[in-house]
């Protein structure tokens, strides 16, 4: 991996509460928005200059294919995995599972399956329809590509037919379905600003945002900044680029949104996590139950940092549903405070930020102070270190896990990508959604 820059910016984990706390990054914001602007148009026009033909003729081959891996059976074994049994899930549960907390996940849609009974809310869809079809209509209980229905279940599933169990049973998830997993996908992100919009007004204290991309980024700013003066939480993923040209999500460098990267079972980054100065936290995000063959199994595969995120979001409810009393920038102060640090004594690095989330620390070791109830979780974070990009992963137990297969793992999205393709080929197909396997 690359040395990670010795920058940090000291908004990045800010959780808007009116103006005195967004007069703090008024200075800070712009310049780190203008840089990342700037770093997203450089890295959009290479992409568009190398590779944007090669990818869309690898998409006109694809068509009709599936994703690759092992298709679990239904009667797989539906034992805990060892990522919940180190994070004490048994235990935890007895205190807090979520129950009152509610998580709108932003992203492909949520499939109706055994594992999410009676879990997901009504929910809704700001998918266009096709110009040809304006007739058509796309329910959130569906979902073309599989990867919302992961996430879901990430967060909420019982387990059951060979699917994961969520680390925050008890939540509820507000499915909102944007058109990722399709060829309309480059207008994914500004579906997700009507999105997040909708999810604040309805409910939501945490969104879930396992999805990324520059197209009308200018509509999701604002949008988050409503949500977060609506007392709700963020999270999303850093992307899955870091063994390539390091780009990482932008959305992760909005101010108040926790960027989560990925870590394997020991708490070593993926080679693909994507990290930079916007990483907060690292969850999980190595071998777990993943919808698979065009989202009618479940497979065996890396889940990279958009499952790490699901699993930070779930987190998050865990420790909200324990202590309903606290706000947003709470929540994310204690996650900060307990997450498992840089090994080698850093507070925090690109590679991991803080930490991997230890709710367990919160809900049975009583630990963490919550402090103020606004302002920002991180009073004076510490210079970037760029030592040991490794995190504690949680009062982990010794066992060792295999390596993280170095090009397997779930899709994560650059919707962007598609508007390139589809300007350069005029073809049908006007979307690139860029599955990089670990």
């Amino acid at each position: 991996m690359d040395n990670p820059s010795p920058e940090i910016s000291t908004c990045g984990l800010r959780i808007l509460a009116g103006a005195e706390v967004a007069a703090q990054c008024d200075e800070v914001g712009p310049r780190k928005i203008a840089a990342h602007e700037d770093k997203g148009a450089q890295v959009q026009g290479k992409i568009r200059r190398h590779r944007s033909w090669r990818r869309a003729a690898a998409i006109i081959v694809a068509v009709g294919t599936v994703w690759a891996g092992t298709v679990m059976p239904a009667s797989a074994d539906t034992g805990l995995p060892e990522y919940l049994t180190k994070m004490r899930a048994p235990e935890m549960w007895k205190v807090a599972d979520g129950t009152g907390i509610t998580v709108a996940v932003i992203d492909s849609g949520v499939k109706d399956v055994p594992g999410l009974k009676g879990r997901v809310l009504p929910g809704v869809s700001f998918m266009e329809p096709p110009i040809n079809h304006p007739e058509q209509t796309y329910p959130p209980h569906d979902d073309f590509d599989g990867h919302g229905t992961t996430m879901t279940a990430a967060i909420v599933g019982d387990g059951s037919d060979g699917g994961p169990r969520g680390l925050a049973p008890g939540a509820k998830v507000m499915p909102i379905r944007t058109s990722i997993g399709t060829p309309m996908a480059f207008g994914a992100i500004g579906e997700a600003a009507r999105g997040v919009r909708y999810a604040a007004d309805n409910g939501a204290k945490i969104i879930n945002l396992s999805i990324g991309g520059w197209w009308s980024f200018d509509k999701l700013r604002p949008a988050v900044e409503y949500a977060q003066s609506k007392g709700v939480l963020i999270f999303t993923a850093m992307g899955n680029e870091g063994d390539g040209n390091k780009s990482t999500n932008p959305i992760a460098m909005l101010p108040g949104i926790l960027g989560v990267g990925a870590v394997d079972i020991n708490g070593d980054p993926l080679p693909s996590s994507s990290h930079g100065q916007d990483t907060d936290l690292a969850s999980f995000g190595g071998k777990a139950p993943i919808r698979c063959k065009e989202n009618t199994a479940w497979c065996m595969q890396d889940g990279g940092t958009s499952y790490a995120t699901s699993l930070a979001s779930a987190a998050a409810a865990l420790v909200w549903s324990a202590h309903p009393d606290w706000t947003a920038t709470q929540v994310a102060r204690v996650l900060i405070q307990t997450a498992g640090a840089p090994r080698d004594g850093v507070k925090r690095n690109d590679y991991v930020g803080y930490g991997i989330p230890r709710p367990s620390k919160v809900l049975l070791d009583r630990a963490g102070d919550p402090g103020a109830p606004d302002g920002d979780p991180l009073a004076a974070p510490a210079p970037v270190q760029t030592q040991s990009p490794s995190a504690d992963p949680a009062a982990a137990s010794p066992h060792r896990a295999e390596p993280a297969a170095a090009k397997s793992g779930l899709s994560w999205k650059w919707p962007a990508l598609g508007a390139a393709v589809a300007v350069a080929l005029g073809l049908g197909i006007t979307v690139i959604l860029k599955r990089h396997r670990r």
